[in-house]
């Protein structure tokens, strides 16, 4: 298999996330490009745990992900007439949960601040809600698991949280991203500090551009 780096991944993630939002709002009728977009919220939520690990200043990485958020959620709702909270806000409150996950050592503690996080992600209504709190923990249990337990407790997860709580089945389209993360070599790879700009304007070109087919 073909190992690649952190930034490598992180392109990944940015196209398979392009593809789902051209085919939500351009192509409805190519279904691939959604089921190929479940692949991108597991491995932004992997790279959240990756900076989360290795980042020298925790607020700093917190507020850049809270300043991009705030910029991005009238273009989020403007682009997809929706009132939910962007997926940023799930990536904060994700990063909020591993600080204090790290924080508090006891089980039963770490138990509480992720049912909290999910009750809090829920009630703000942010992107993913509890299915996106629940993937960025297992996220952060890859380096704790050996590979074969991980994968399985991911598959499980999957076809548990899916059937129950999420009426779009395709989201087990997501479980093929658990794969993916396993080719990282360690290598943190190209810095790329664009990157909190690109989802807004990304949002800003596919929101134009639907705007003249819609209106033709």
């Amino acid at each position: 298999m073909i190992k690649v780096s952190a930034f490598n991944i992180k392109i990944l993630a940015a196209v398979f996330m392009v593809m789902d939002h051209v085919c939500y709002l351009l192509m409805p009728e190519l279904r691939i490009l959604h089921l190929v977009g479940r692949f991108s919220f597991p491995l932004f939520a992997w790279l959240l745990v990756e900076g989360e690990k290795h980042t020298h200043n925790v607020y700093r990485y917190g507020r850049r992900l809270l300043i991009t958020a705030i910029i991005s959620q009238p273009i989020y709702s403007v682009v997809f007439q929706s009132l939910a909270l962007n997926i940023l806000f799930t990536l904060l409150l994700g990063l909020v949960m591993l600080r204090l996950i790290k924080r508090y050592s006891q089980l039963w503690q770490q138990l509480i601040i992720i049912g909290l996080c999910a009750v809090v992600a829920e009630g703000l209504g942010v992107e993913y809600r509890v299915y996106g709190i629940a993937v960025i923990f297992l996220m952060s249990l890859i380096d704790k698991l050996k590979p074969q337990v991980w994968l399985l407790y991911w598959c499980f997860f999957h076809f548990i949280l899916v059937t129950l709580f999420i009426s779009d089945i395709v989201q087990y389209w997501a479980i093929i991203a658990g794969f993916i993360v396993f080719q990282f070599n360690g290598k943190q790879g190209s810095r790329a500090r664009w990157f909190y700009m690109f989802y807004p304007a990304h949002l800003i070109i596919l929101g134009i551009i639907n705007y003249f087919v819609q209106s033709r």
